[in-house]
């Protein structure tokens, strides 16, 4: 994760998330549910 600089000097580095395998995991989430809802006619591969 990165970590952004705090707003002021006492306080600590916010963690910032940029985490690539959660966004590839919501993609192919969302594939699936429109699967599900019948809006896409092949399963997706989400592997």
């Amino acid at each position: 994760m990165a970590l952004k600089k705090p707003l002021n000097s006492f306080a600590r580095a916010r963690k910032v998330g940029h985490n690539a395998a959660k966004k590839k995991r919501q993609s192919a989430i969302a594939q699936l549910q429109q699967w599900a809802k019948g809006k896409v006619e092949e399963i997706p591969n989400t592997k």
